[in-house]
C-alpha cells in the first residue's frame, strides 16, 4: 500500500501542474485509496467499527462504537478544508463494517442539498435541516431515548456545524448537550464539525469533547489556540482530504478514503 508520503507528494505534484495549466484544483480522491478495496486487504474489523481515515502506515483508524469512553467526536478545520466530506466519509462506511445490524444515520445540516449521497440507501441516511423546528424535537426524542434504553441499533449523530445548535430552543440544546455526555453509552454517537476560527469563540461546547480531529488550519494563532499542544502540523495538512489527531504523546496523521 502507498505510504502518507506517496499520497502527499503526488497530491502536491498533481496540485502544481494545476496550478501550470490554468486548472481548479480538485480534491484528488482518484489518488487516494478506495475504501471497500483498503478493506478487502486489511480483513476483518472489530464489530460496530466505523472507518475514519488511514494512517501513514496504511493501517485504518477506526471508531469502536462499542467502546464508550471514546466519547464524542468533533472535527476542526477552516472553512472548505474537509470537514463535511469527513462526516460523509464516516456515514458511507457505515455501509460497509456494518451492513447486517444497519447502523442509523441521522445528519443535521444547514446544507441538506449536500447530503444527496447517490450510493447510500436511503431508509439508512436521514437528513434534517438543523433550521428547522423538526430537528429540536428529534434531539428531544434522541435524549429521551438515551434517558430510558440503548437504542435497538447504533445511531451515528452527524451535526455539520456546531454553531447550529445556537439557533435551536434551550430544551434543544440541554438535550444536545446530554447527548454529548450519555449518548455513546446507549450507542449514540455525537460527531460534530465546526469551523476553526468559530470553535474559539464556542468554549462551554467545546468542553464536552476529549477526542478532537483537526484538518487544515492556516492562521497559527488559531491553531495554537485550538490544541495548547506544541508541534500541532495543522498549517501543513492537505485540505479537504487529510487530517490529524493527538495519539499517544504524538501528532498523527492520516487521509480519508475515497469511496466509489
Amino acid at each position: 500500500m502507498p505510504s502518507l508520503q506517496d499520497f502527499t507528494l503526488a497530491l502536491r505534484a498533481y496540485q502544481q501542474v494545476c496550478a501550470e495549466i490554468g486548472k481548479p484544483v480538485a480534491p484528488g480522491r482518484q489518488i487516494l485509496p478506495d475504501a471497500t478495496n483498503f478493506l478487502e486487504r486489511i480483513g476483518n474489523l472489530p464489530a460496530d467499527s466505523l472507518l475514519l481515515g488511514v494512517a501513514g502506515d496504511g493501517l485504518p483508524l477506526i471508531l469502536r462504537m462499542s467502546r464508550p469512553d471514546t466519547g464524542p467526536i468533533l472535527i476542526m478545520a477552516d472553512k472548505g478544508s474537509g470537514k463535511t466530506a469527513f462526516l460523509q466519509t464516516l456515514a458511507r462506511s457505515t455501509r460497509i463494517l456494518t451492513p447486517e445490524k444497519g447502523t442509523a444515520v441521522l445528519a443535521l445540516t444547514d446544507f441538506p442539498d449536500e447530503w444527496r449521497l447517490g450510493d447510500f440507501p436511503v431508509r439508512a441516511l436521514k437528513v434534517h435541516p438543523a433550521y428547522e423546528d423538526s430537528t429540536s424535537e428529534l434531539l428531544k426524542r434522541l435524549a429521551d431515548l438515551v434517558m430510558t434504553r440503548p437504542a435497538n441499533r447504533p445511531v451515528l449523530l452527524l451535526l455539520d456545524g456546531l454553531d447550529n445548535i445556537l439557533h435551536l430552543d434551550d430544551a434543544a440544546q440541554e438535550a444536545f448537550a446530554f447527548l454529548l455526555v450519555h449518548g455513546p453509552r446507549a450507542r449514540v454517537w455525537p460527531v460534530v464539525s465546526v469551523n476553526a476560527a468559530r470553535a474559539l469563540k464556542l468554549p462551554d461546547w467545546l468542553a464536552f469533547f476529549r477526542t478532537r480531529i483537526y484538518g487544515r488550519v492556516s492562521h497559527p494563532q488559531v491553531s495554537d489556540d485550538l490544541t495548547h499542544l506544541p508541534g500541532a502540523p495543522l498549517e501543513s495538512l492537505f485540505p479537504g482530504v487529510e487530517f490529524c489527531m493527538r495519539h499517544q504523546s504524538r501528532w498523527m496523521r492520516f487521509w480519508l478514503p475515497s469511496f466509489t
